[in-house]
C-alpha cells in the first residue's frame, strides 16, 4: 500500500529538485558564459593596447616596449604571443616566439578595422585564443606615403580559463546534489508536520469508544481539510451509535417476543403433564400449542421477510399496475379474514391511475398499511381510503381512528422494528414488524411513505408512488 507522506517527499522533491537543477544550468551556462567573455575582453583589450604602441617614425615601424605590458611574453609559462604581419611579411614578433617566430595562428582575410577571436593551438601545445586584428598604424606628420595595412595576431594561452570554468561547473554540481538532499530532508520534515492531524486523528480512531455517547473526534486547531473529516466521522459516530442503539432494542424486543409464547408454551405444557387425565386441560392444550406456535411462526417469517428485503439480493421486477384495480384486490383479500370488514372500510378511489413498479413489494406495503389501520381502530369507525392524482403525482392515503392515544413521538418510533404502542397488547399476526417492512420495501421500490397526526383522533398514511 502506497504511503501518502512518501509519495508526497518524492514528489516534491522530484520537482523541486528539477525546477532547482534548471535554474542552476541556467546560473552555470550564465556564469561560463561571463568569465568567457571576460577573458576575450581581456584578450581584446590587451591586443588593442598593442596596437596603441606600433606607429610609423620616419617611415619606419616603431613598437614602443612599455615595460608593464612586455613582461608577459618574455615569460615562459602562461606565455604570450604576438606577430606584426604586413602584406604576408613578418614584421615583429614576440620574445616567446623566437623558436618559432612564424608559428600559424590561423590568420585570415579581415576588413580595415576589424577584428576577430578565435581558438587555436599555442606553441607550447596548449590551447589558447587568439586575438586578430587589421589596422593601419598612426604615422609622425612628416610622413606623407600611404601605409600599408597591417595585421597584429595576439594570443595567450586559456588553460587557466578552463581551470576556472571546470571548477565553476564542479561547485554548481555540488551545490546541486548537496540542495537536492537538503531539500528532501526538509520537504520530508515539512509533510510530516502537515500529516501530524491525520496521524492524530488516526490515534484518535483507534481509542474512540463507540459505546460512549460523550465521546467525539476533537482535534485542536485543525486544518480545514481534516476539519471536514472530523465533521463527517462525528457524524457517522452518531448515526452508527443510534444504529447500535437500535440493534440492541431490536434484539432486546425480539428476544421478549420470543420468550412470551415460549414461556407459555412451557406453562401449558407443565399443565397438560400435571392433569393428564383432565380432558379440558387437554383439550384446551392442542389449541393453545397451535396458537403460540402459529404466533412464533408468524414472528420468524416476518422478521426473515425483513431481512430479506433489506438485502441488496432483494430484487424489483418493474411492471404496469392499476392503482384502483390492485387495492380493490387486496380489500377483498382482506375482507376474507377479518370480521366486518366491508363495513369497516370507506373507499374513495380514482380509476385509470397506472404505475410501473413492483407488484409483490406493491402488495405487501398497501396490506400491511390497510391490515394495521384496521386492527389497531375502534371496532365501531371507519377506514378511509383516497387514491386521487396530486401534483402530477398518484396519491393513496390511508386514514383511521388510533385505538390508543398518539403522541409526535409515537409518530417517529412507528417505522421502527417491533415498536408497539401498548407492549403488553399480543396478536398472532400484530407484533411491529409490519411498517418496518413498509418502509424498507418503500425505500426499495423508490416509493414516498409519510404519516400524519391530526390532533389525538385521527391518523393517515401517505403513499406517493
Amino acid at each position: 500500500m502506497k504511503s501518502i507522506k512518501q509519495s508526497l517527499v518524492k514528489q516534491l522533491t522530484t520537482l523541486i529538485t528539477f525546477i532547482l537543477f534548471i535554474v542552476l544550468l541556467f546560473l552555470d551556462i550564465s556564469v561560463d558564459t561571463y568569465v568567457d567573455k571576460q577573458f576575450d575582453d581581456a584578450l581584446e583589450q590587451k591586443g588593442k593596447s598593442l596596437v596603441n604602441l606600433i606607429s610609423y617614425k620616419e617611415n619606419s615601424l616603431q613598437l614602443t616596449m612599455l615595460t608593464d605590458v612586455m613582461t608577459a611574453f618574455d615569460r615562459t609559462e602562461n606565455a604570450e604571443y604576438f606577430q606584426i604581419w604586413s602584406n604576408d611579411k613578418l614584421l615583429k614578433y614576440s620574445a616567446t616566439l623566437n623558436q618559432t617566430p612564424e608559428f600559424d595562428f590561423n590568420r585570415t582575410d579581415l576588413l580595415l578595422g576589424g577584428h576577430i577571436i578565435t581558438e587555436t593551438n599555442l606553441p607550447d601545445g596548449e590551447s589558447g585564443r587568439v586575438f586578430l586584428f587589421k589596422f593601419i598604424p598612426a604615422s609622425d606628420n612628416n610622413s606623407t606615403d600611404i601605409k600599408p595595412p597591417i595585421y597584429l595576431v595576439f594570443a595567450r594561452s586559456n588553460a587557466t580559463l578552463e581551470k576556472i570554468l571546470i571548477l565553476i561547473d564542479i561547485v554548481f554540481l555540488i551545490t546541486a546534489i548537496g540542495t537536492a538532499f537538503f531539500i528532501r530532508y526538509l520537504v520530508n520534515k515539512i509533510v510530516s508536520k502537515g500529516l501530524e492531524p491525520i496521524t492524530l486523528l488516526n490515534k484518535k480512531i483507534r481509542e474512540i469508544d463507540i459505546n460512549n455517547e460523550l465521546e467525539k473526534f476533537i482535534i485542536d486547531h485543525p486544518p480545514s481539510e481534516i476539519k471536514t473529516i472530523i465533521d463527517e466521522l462525528n457524524q457517522f459516530l452518531i448515526e452508527n451509535r443510534v444504529l447500535l442503539k437500535n440493534e440492541k432494542r431490536l434484539t432486546s424486543d425480539i428476544a421478549h417476543e420470543l420468550k412470551t409464547p415460549i414461556t407459555e408454551l412451557m406453562s401449558v405444557s407443565e399443565i397438560a403433564i400435571k392433569y393428564p387425565e383432565n380432558e379440558e386441560v387437554m383439550e384446551n392444550y392442542k389449541d393453545d400449542v397451535l396458537s403460540i406456535s402459529t404466533r412464533m411462526k408468524n414472528i420468524v417469517e416476518s422478521l426473515l421477510l425483513l431481512n430479506k428485503v433489506s438485502t441488496e439480493q432483494f430484487n424489483l421486477t418493474m411492471v404496469d399496475i392499476d392503482l384502483s384495480d390492485k387495492v380493490l384486490c387486496i380489500l377483498e383479500r382482506l375482507a376474507i379474514t377479518i370480521p366486518n370488514f366491508e363495513q369497516r372500510i370507506k373507499t374513495k378511489l380514482t380509476d385509470n391511475i397506472v404505475i410501473t413498479n413492483d407488484v409483490f413489494s406493491l402488495e405487501a406495503i398497501l396490506t400491511n398499511l390497510i391490515n394495521n389501520a384496521i386492527h389497531y381502530s375502534p371496532e365501531a369507525s371507519k377506514v378511509t381510503i383516497e387514491l386521487n392524482i396530486i401534483n402530477d403525482k398518484p396519491k393513496l392515503t390511508i386514514s383511521n381512528i388510533p385505538l390508543q392515544k398518539l403522541t409526535p413521538a409515537d409518530i417517529n418510533n412507528m417505522f421502527e422494528p417491533l415498536w408497539q404502542k401498548d407492549n403488553a397488547r399480543t396478536s398472532e399476526t400484530h407484533f411491529g414488524l409490519g411498517l418496518a417492512i413498509v418502509k424498507t420495501l418503500a425505500e426499495r421500490a423508490n416509493i414516498k411513505i409519510s404519516v400524519e397526526l391530526k390532533g389525538s383522533d385521527l391518523i393517515t398514511f401517505s403513499v406517493i408512488f
